[in-house]
């Protein structure tokens, strides 16, 4: 392990911010916790975290990259020095994303905003999970924000590494969610679509423009709906 650069007085100070920020939000994630305990899963959505569980069940994280702490929103403007022994303190599970505490994702939810495409693949199916257990724990529609936002620039650089397995599951539960809404008749969550749904979109309607999208996405959650039975009756 390389040596940590040494730290001047207003650069320890800002690690220490640093340190003060994750503890108290690792406070508040306990406390959430409490108030939100994993519910009690419908089979369909219980089907689709032991979907979630075998799709991602080997992906794992580089360890010369950044991954929560190091990508907590005030630290990317944080001296570089100052990143480098935040990412050395953190000792976030790498090989094994089920071992994640919800606290700390909870605590560093907005590292999603900031973190490399390998880190946020792994971390992708711990989020997801606390999203089908825990749905008010975190804020739902920011976690699905990050999968749909910027579809062919961002959003399709970091969702690049999934597998074809990987990419199933998480657009079910996409559009599961997108079910939801429109079966409750509420405004769907998030009128912007998946990468690989954005290309769908284009190739079946090159004249398709940016609007359009809200459209394409309910046709997503019926095509979803159709082929799962979601509608049925029975549903639960």
């Amino acid at each position: 392990m390389s040596k940590l650069p040494t730290l001047d007085a207003w650069e320890k100070e800002e690690l220490a911010l640093h340190e003060r920020a994750v503890a108290h939000g690792l406070n508040l994630g306990r406390e959430k916790l409490a108030k939100y305990p994993i519910r009690e899963l419908s089979p369909r959505w219980l089907d689709l975290l032991n979907r979630l569980e075998s799709a991602f069940r080997t992906r794992t994280c580089p360890p010369r990259i950044d991954l929560l702490l190091g990508g907590y929103a005030e630290d990317d403007y944080r001296p570089v020095k100052v990143k480098a022994h935040i990412n050395a303190r953190d000792t976030t599970p790498r090989t094994y994303w089920q071992a994640i505490r919800p606290e700390l994702l909870w605590a560093c939810e907005d590292c999603l905003s900031y973190l490399e495409p390998e880190a946020f693949c792994y971390l992708l199916p711990a989020y997801l999970r606390v999203v089908i257990q825990r749905p008010y724990y975190l804020p739902v529609e920011s976690i699905f924000f990050h999968l749909c936002y910027d579809p062919m620039g961002k959003g399709r650089v970091q969702l690049a590494p999934l597998s074809n397995a990987e990419r199933e599951v998480v657009s079910d539960i996409v559009n599961e969610r997108r079910c939801e809404a429109i079966f409750d008749d509420i405004d769907l969550f998030d009128s912007d679509l998946l990468p690989w749904e954005y290309e769908q979109m284009v190739a079946e309607n090159p004249q398709a423009t940016w609007h359009d999208r809200h459209h394409f996405a309910e046709n997503f959650a019926l095509d979803y709906a159709d082929r799962t039975a979601f509608l049925d009756k029975n549903k639960v």
